[in-house]
């Protein structure tokens, strides 16, 4: 048995047991559901596509999650022509966490059927995608890019294509069309000519012919090729199409016209069929037809987006500067957007554009159109603050600096300005030279609180409390009717230890103004410091009276919801927030972590990706994206993201060594190399770095290196773990298994901690000794050390399962259920009841599949037990489900490749099993898979 979701990662919440009644009615749905699915499936392969449409939607009725209909119903709908319909189906299998590989290439398919080839060309063709599926995704993105009249960029996908397979029919296709698009026929002909022959039942490669031909104005060979094409597949759209203005170029215009009533039923709402109607119906003078026709011209290319059919300059710049003013920022930016591109470096417009980008969260466009500007207009000092700003939210600090320090050269230099320039400087880290240029605005204008607060802030930052403290007293004393200025004292009078001093400030501040929400929550917050948590929910349930929408005042009552066990509320309390403010970033990331330690990934990625779309320069949310996408198995969009978190860090060692290690866990050792030494540039000591760097080496199979590095370790640090751990990794590799564990064990007596032990324990493992590992831990829990440490006993129950003792595990999992239930521990307490002939396993599975439905190992586990308990047809849409968030694991395909053989279903049991036949041989595969293989011939 194969163990699955020992991630050591734990859910603190209880589930309840599921009533037997509703337990069933569900089993019902799912079961019809898998019904009407495996019919659709049926009549796809039949290519009935319409039916198979129908019934998907039949299907999606009883269970609107589930994965395998929403896919087939996107490949059908694209088949049929519908590709926004599509799109829509595969991003929401994308939401719902079915594996990119699987998707990737029909959404690309259906973007391109759109005419969207920049949004194709913004989706990256990640590494980890299988060649063939690659390959095909690197010939759309090519075809994109040459409709985009990119050719060098189109070439270059083409040629990372063709290194993978020269002679694939669909590469010489789309070089057949890149040739004629670049007016090149000959060479388009003959193209078109070696992928009919490579492929001659692709109706595409018919297409194709016949538009090469057709370029040469050889009429009837082309239309003998696109009549192959629609004989293979009716729906070829642009092979009907073009057959149509050959027709209408040969004045056969009933046959033209017969064409167009099929393409009625292909492609209705077509704008090109309709145009082409209206010609024919202009040729026989039918005004009414005419203007019914163009009339559906019109309505199809109405729902356009509005920049495309909007031209007018004077119109634009009307309606973007109304919409500004109204604080529609939205359509003012897609107005401000069209009107710059008619006239652009518009100095206004620029601005205003500029000006709503950073009101919007969005830096990086506010400083790209910025730096355009400004290289034409070098002198605009508004402009350049406006760029300032936009590097600080990006901390660009060096250039927001150089920028800012030009400006105050060219006696831009007022107080705020100084204040922003201070805020660069902090920004890299150089507090003193900030603390100085904020101290010089702060002297200029002793009055503005702004300037004073940023000083303040700084200087508390940077832990001169008392300095802070008198900075705040001296803005106080100039503004003592100030709400903004108590506040302020009062945190820092806190910060100095005079919490009495502090609350005062904060009472002072609400005798100004009673609703003045920054000391409500600042007083709510001591009360919580201070173990009053009823008067902290009474403050904050008072200010949300007045002030329902306040996202700090929600944040922080879903926090004391979630101390006291009140789950549910809490996570209402932070959606409200997040809603009301998208921009803050406390409330995704509670609700990030929250869905991760349930193990729905789905949801934490969905989450995470809201928030850095509002978020896009908070490195918290950076970071927290990232261990979603990790957490999902989304690796290709983990590494960009963890680049862009590095790009954004300058001088701190330990978040660049969490970044490094996220990099690793992305499979991007290049990267996390690159960011230790970042780190170690920084601090030179480091020893977190110092110790990753050892790790690095050795991952990159560099063991001569990596001990360097451990010896080095050891030497400098003897009485840490690290290189003895290094080094006893590098004994077991080679073999070396007692020396190995020696050296893993001299660690963890150095420093006997929790991740140590587990080390200790992965080491005993890796040597085949489950049973020694389970003594080390168990002897660690007794000495108190680590008593209840969940991570102790969920490596215990592992090493149980390891061993054979199931017996044990079994007990030792209970306990755990019992005290912090997780899916993993459930998943795996399922398994072991199924290997014990436990009739429990199938409601341990439910449990476990009900608290992650979006987990594959979950999915997978659950449709295994039951169909091993004799619910094949409930199990096998599971089984889908699994395999499609995992097509890559071997023992996910032979779970679903069995229950196929079962129902007398060979070859696509046996279409399952073969491309993971490799895999079938390796540890821990149960030796039935190898079976099943050879009995399907494989």
């Amino acid at each position: 048995m194969r163990l699955k979701g020992f991630r050591l990662l734990f859910i603190q919440m209880v589930l309840a047991l599921s009533a037997l009644l509703p337990g069933l009615a569900i089993a019902a749905d799912t079961a019809k559901a898998s019904r009407f699915y495996e019919d659709a499936l049926a009549r796809y392969e039949r290519r009935d596509y319409t039916g198979a449409v129908i019934q998907l939607k039949n299907a999606l009725q009883q269970d609107r999650k589930m994965l395998a209909a929403h896919v087939l119903l996107g490949r059908s709908l694209l088949s049929v022509g519908d590709s926004i319909g599509a799109e829509a189906e595969f991003k929401i299998a994308l939401e719902l966490g079915v594996d990119p590989a699987e998707v990737e290439l029909p959404l690309a398919q259906a973007l391109y059927a759109q005419g969207r080839f920049a949004d194709l060309i913004a989706r990256n063709v990640p590494t980890t995608l299988p060649p063939t599926v690659r390959q095909e995704l690197l010939i759309v993105r090519g075809s994109a890019q040459g409709e985009m009249n990119d050719a060098v960029a189109a070439r270059k996908s083409f040629d990372e294509a063709r290194a993978i397979d020269p002679r694939a029919a669909t590469l010489i296709m789309a070089e057949a069309s890149q040739a004629l698009r670049l007016g090149n026929v000959a060479r388009a002909v003959e193209l078109s000519q070696q992928a009919v022959t490579l492929a001659p039942d692709r109706p595409e490669a018919w297409a194709g012919r016949g538009a090469a031909l057709a370029a040469q104005r050889q009429k009837q060979s082309a239309l003998d090729a696109f009549g192959r094409a629609l004989t293979l597949d009716p729906r070829q759209t642009d092979a009907r199409l073009a057959r149509v203005d050959i027709f209408i170029d040969m004045d056969r215009d009933a046959d033209a016209a017969r064409d167009l009533d099929a393409l009625k039923e292909f492609a209705p709402g077509d704008p090109r069929a309709a145009y082409r109607r209206g010609v024919l119906a202009a040729r026989k003078g039918d005004t009414e037809a005419v203007a019914r026709e163009m009339a559906e011209v019109v309505k199809a290319i109405d729902s356009m987006p509005q920049e495309v059919r909007v031209r007018r300059a004077s119109i634009l710049l009307i309606g973007a500067m109304a919409h500004y003013s109204l604080h529609n920022q939205e359509k003012a930016r897609a107005s401000f957007e069209a009107f710059l591109r008619l006239q652009p470096y518009h100095p206004g417009a620029t601005r205003l554009l500029a000006s709503s980008y950073l009101n919007d969260g969005d830096p990086v466009r506010a400083a790209n159109l910025l730096e355009e500007y400004l290289r034409r207009f070098p002198g605009d000092a508004q402009a350049m603050t406006l760029l300032g700003s936009a590097y600080l939210v990006q901390k660009r600090y060096s250039k927001a600096s150089s920028l800012l320090e030009r400006a105050v050269v060219q006696g831009v230099a007022d107080p705020a300005m100084r204040a922003t320039f201070g805020a660069s400087l902090a920004g890299q880290g150089l507090d003193a030279t900030a603390a100085q240029q904020l101290k010089l605005a702060f002297d200029a204008n002793p009055g503005d609180q702004a300037v004073g607060a940023s000083l303040g802030v700084l200087l508390l930052q940077r832990g001169e409390v008392k300095p802070a403290l008198e900075v705040l007293e001296r803005v106080y004393a100039a503004n003592p009717r100030s709400p903004v200025a108590l506040n302020l004292l009062g945190l820092a009078r806190v910060r100095s230890g005079d919490k009495i001093g502090g609350r005062k400030a904060y009472e002072a501040a609400l005798a100004v103004d009673a609703r003045f929400a920054p000391a409500q929550l600042n007083l709510a917050r001591l009360d919580v410091a201070e173990g009053r948590s009823d008067a902290a929910r009474a403050r904050l349930q008072e200010l949300l009276k007045s002030a329902p929408d306040n996202p700090d005042a929600l944040i922080d009552l879903a926090a004391l919801d979630r101390r006291e066990g009140k789950a549910e509320a809490a996570r209402k309390g932070l959606e409200k927030a997040m809603a009301v403010a998208p921009r803050h970033p406390r409330a995704p990331l509670i609700l990030i972590d929250d869905a991760l330690s349930r193990g729905d990934t789905a949801a934490a990625v969905k989450i995470a990706r809201g928030a850095a779309a509002a978020m896009p320069s908070d490195l918290s949310i950076l970071l927290a994206l990232a261990r979603a996408q990790l957490a999902s198995g989304d690796l290709t969009r983990a590494r960009e993201t963890l680049v862009d978190a590095r790009k954004r860090l300058e001088s701190d060692p330990d978040a660049l060594v969490q970044v490094a290690r996220m990099q690793i866990a992305a499979g991007h050792l290049q990267g996390a190399s690159f960011t230790v030494d970042k780190a170690l540039v920084v601090q030179p000591d480091a020893y977190p770095a110092l110790e990753l760097q050892a790790e690095i080496a050795l991952r990159n199979n560099d063991p001569a290196q990596a001990e360097r590095l451990g010896k080095a370790l050891v030497e400098r640090f003897p009485n840490r773990a690290a290189g003895y751990q290094l080094l006893g990794d590098i004994a077991l590799t080679r073999g070396q298994m007692a020396n190995g564990l020696a050296l893993h064990r001299n660690g963890f007596e150095r420093e006997p901690t929790v991740d140590n032990a587990l080390r200790a324990f992965r080491a005993h493992l890796a040597a085949n000794e489950p049973q020694r590992g389970v003594v080390l831990l168990s002897e660690f829990q007794r000495t108190g050390k680590a008593p209840t440490d969940l991570r102790i006993a969920t490596a215990i129950a592992e090493g149980q399962i390891r061993a054979g003792d199931l017996k044990a595990a079994r007990i030792s999992l209970e306990k755990l259920i019992q005290t912090a239930p997780s899916p993993a521990l459930l998943n795996n307490y399922a398994l072991v009841l199924m290997d014990l002939g436990d009739n429990n396993a199938v409601g341990a599975a439910e449990r476990a599949y009900r608290s992650a439905p979006n987990d594959p190992r979950m999915i997978d586990t659950y449709g295994w037990i039951l169909a091993r308990n004799g619910q094949g047809e409930r199990g096998l849409g599971y089984l889908r489900d699994a395999r499609l968030r995992s097509p890559r694991d071997a023992e996910v395909r032979f779970h679903l490749a069995w229950v196929l053989n079962q129902q007398g279903r060979k070859k696509e049991a046996r279409e399952e099993l073969a491309p993971v036949k490799p895999e079938l041989g390796r540890d821990g595969m149960p030796a039935e898979a190898r079976k099943l293989a050879t009995e399907l011939g494989l």
